[in-house]
């Protein structure tokens, strides 16, 4: 029988932190044939490589594969994948890791699946957030699903529970059931924002999603490097990924009443990043700025109504180009935030 669970990690330049993700993952409690883990060594410039082939050299559960190019996050994952042969997927970051107990609570949600009459095709975890100096914070999300139909052993879909959508859509609290990953036929990015083309359809097509309300993740906030604290051209990356999704959507007529959905979160995450001191340079915010006019003349949906308040005054001028009107309005905004 195959494993339950494949877990796979792309490893690159985070030695510090990677010894704690491989023993939260390696957890000897778990059940004999239950998990394999896949970790693919980036071309890590580190001591990674030789960590990784020491602890596969002591735990057959790990199987490491070395690649002779840098992929970045995605090209790593989707290097793993012709090597996986669990029922299910995880990606796990390798300068994250897991809280205790957290692969056994989802190992224990994925052995009850196999009864199910409908398969699930994701379960969705909480997850912590941990900043440098060990502060932690709850899933600043979890009031959107907690206690929702996606909580319940029946589990919902994102047409029912569109709020789903406003959650984060990192792959790296999503474990999905692997055929069903792979049927879809979308592949992760390149560069930053990498795994939002492959969350966004894999939640949109899918026929049954669970909320598994455990912190099963610890996921590191503001550490050097971390793309949300780094200024980088790269930022530009997101509206490839944005294409993609609505690649997906264009193959999948039956998923058309989400595409305003969609829509409307790519917008605010690309507004929000260029909204966000210190991501976009000086020198290219106007280059962004543009791209997100773009992205609106590209994607908006043909029946697309703006929303009320001052967020659809914002996507109006977003939409026109007017750049000098929505800084300004931003500033206004600021400043009556400030009184």
């Amino acid at each position: 029988m195959p494993p339950l669970l494949s877990i796979v990690i792309p490893v690159h330049g985070v030695e510090k932190f990677l010894p704690r993700c491989l023993d939260s993952v390696l957890d000897p409690a778990t059940g004999e044939g239950e998990v394999e883990i896949v970790a693919v060594d980036d071309l890590s410039p580190d001591k990674c490589g030789a960590i990784l082939d020491e602890y596969a050299s002591r735990d057959d559960r790990l199987r490491v594969l070395h690649l002779t190019e840098n992929q970045g996050l995605g090209g790593a994952r989707t290097a793993a994948l012709p090597h996986l042969t669990g029922e299910f997927v995880w990606f796990v970051d390798s300068d994250d890791w897991l809280p205790d107990g957290a692969l056994a609570a989802v190992l224990a949600e994925l052995r009850a699946e196999r009864a199910a009459s409908v398969p699930l095709d994701v379960l969705i975890t909480g997850f912590n957030h941990v900043y440098p100096d060990d502060s932690t914070e709850p899933n600043p999300w979890r009031h959107l699903l907690a206690g929702s139909p996606l909580e319940s052993a029946t589990g919902s879909t994102l047409r029912a529970h569109p709020a789903l959508l406003r959650t984060v859509l990192s792959v790296w609290n999503k474990v999905f059931r692997r055929a069903y990953l792979t049927g879809l036929e979308v592949s992760f990015g390149r560069g930053y924002y990498e795994d939002i083309s492959v969350t966004y359809p894999a939640l949109m097509a899918a026929g049954r999603l669970r909320y598994l309300d455990t912190a099963c993740y610890n996921y590191r906030r503001g550490r050097s490097g971390a793309i949300t604290a780094t200024a980088s051209p790269k930022h530009a990356d997101a509206f490839a990924q944005y294409d993609a999704i609505f690649a997906f959507l264009d193959r999948r007529p039956e998923l058309a009443d989400l595409r305003t959905l969609a829509f409307e979160r790519t917008v605010k995450q690309a507004l929000t990043v260029y909204d966000s001191a210190g991501l976009v340079p000086t020198e290219l915010r106007g280059e962004f700025f543009r791209r997100i006019t773009a992205h609106f003349a590209a994607h908006r949906p043909a029946d697309y109504r703006f929303p009320g308040g001052v967020t659809g005054v914002q996507y109006r001028l977003a939409a026109k180009g007017s750049r000098r009107g929505y800084d300004e309005l931003r500033r206004a905004g600021r400043l009556l935030r400030g009184r």
